[in-house]
This record gives structure tokens, sequence and C-alpha cells, in this order.
């Protein structure tokens, strides 16, 4: 692998690349729960397995389809609503991920983050996960101007390559999702790189998609890197 020599940057998607985001999912389920718990005088453990019962059925609109038989006011989802968005997240990264990402600083590789998602909740994950040890630069696209900067946007990774001062030929970029992770990062001339992530929210649909949208290679696991890198 000696072509890979050639690289100086890697920059990796957030959730389901260094960590699993159900972890994410199921912290916030743990807070709101134990809110509408007492508010409610509802058990606490059979308000938390039907959260995720019903997250696990449909992602969306999870505490109106919860608080439905209970007949509370707007406001009262829209205090668990902001309870799950701003919590303070029980998350820890892959070890894999901490593997990998201690052998690519060891190694002087420059190390990147672009992450879609609310500014509040991708900030406290960051935190969480202690990355900013390790990262040189870490966009979380809203914070560019709004949900038009999340990914495919061209904007985000040409912002990258300015911060850490690398051109496109000379990154890799590491995600999970090939519905958006992968197309830009391929257009403007990264190598790419998927994860095939069992326990992944995103289900894999590379069987549907047009090659453009395909990592040029496959790995099980964030291990994997470290031999295609020749990292000691």
């Amino acid at each position: 692998m000696g072509a890979m020599k050639k690289f100086k940057a890697v920059i990796f998607d957030l959730d389901d690349t260094l960590y699993p985001e159900i972890d994410y999912v199921i912290s916030g389920f743990r807070v709101t729960a134990n809110y509408i718990s007492s508010k409610l005088k509802v058990e606490y453990e059979e308000v938390f397995n039907k959260l995720l019962a019903l997250f696990k059925q449909n992602r969306n609109n999870v505490f109106n389809r919860f608080l439905e038989p209970y007949n509370v006011d707007e406001k009262f989802i829209d205090e668990c609503i902001k309870l799950y968005r701003n919590h303070f997240p029980d998350i820890k990264l892959n070890e894999e991920a901490q593997v990998i990402l201690q052998l690519l600083k060891k190694n002087e590789f420059k190390i990147g983050i672009i992450t879609d998602g609310r500014p509040e909740g991708q900030r406290n994950k960051i935190k969480a996960l202690e990355l900013e040890r390790y990262c040189d630069s870490i966009i979380i696209t809203d914070e560019l101007g709004g949900i038009e900067y999340r990914k495919p946007s061209e904007i985000p990774y040409k912002k990258i390559f300015e911060q850490l001062n690398v051109e496109a030929r000379e990154a890799i970029y590491v995600g999970d999702n090939p519905v958006k992770d992968f197309i830009t990062a391929n257009k403007l001339g990264m190598f790419t790189i998927m994860v095939k992530n069992s326990n992944s929210i995103h289900k894999q649909t590379e069987m549907s998609l047009s090659s453009e949208y395909l990592p040029k290679t496959t790995i099980n696991n964030l291990f994997d890197i470290k031999e295609l890198l020749n990292l000691e």
C-alpha cells in the first residue's frame, strides 16, 4: 500500500462512524423518561422501553406518539424534545475509533470531522467523546449557515481542506451512509472509505445507488485503516 503514503489527512463522519448513534438515542431517552416518569407518575422503565420501541418502529415524532394517550399540551412535548436535544450524552468512542485516532495522530496525519445535525446536540456529542484532543478541525455543517450546508454540500468539504491545509486528493473521507457521505467526496477527488456498520441507524442502501454514491473501498471496522495506511 505504498500509494497510501500520499495522504496527509483523514476526515471522519461522526454518528455511526466513530461511535454507535443508538447509544446517543438511548442516553437521550433515559433523561426524558426520567422527566416524563416524574411528571406523569408512570413507571420509568415502562416509559423508557416504550420510547425505544417506538423509535425502532419509526424515528419520527417519538415523543408525540408516546404522549398521545396522556392528553398533554404542546408545551410538555416541547419540553421533552428540548431535554433530549440539549442533554449531555452518556456515549463513548468505539474502541477501534480510539485506537485509530491515536495512531493517526502519532503518525502525524491531520484529523478532521464533518458532521450534520443540530449544533447543540453535535457539540455535546463532540465534548462527551473528547474529540477535540484528536482533531485539527471539526465542522458541524449547520453552523456554516443552516441545513443547506449539510452533506452532500461541497462547502463543508472545501472548508475543511482549507482548515487542514490539504488538497482533496491528499485526504481520505470515512463514513457509514452511502446516501450522502461519499458522492461529494468522490467528486472532489478524495479517497472514500465506508465502514460496514451492522448497528447503523441508517439502512445500508448501496444496492439501489448509482456508482457515484459508492465508496472507493469498504472496511469491516476502523481497525482496517491501520493496515490500509501502514500505521504503526
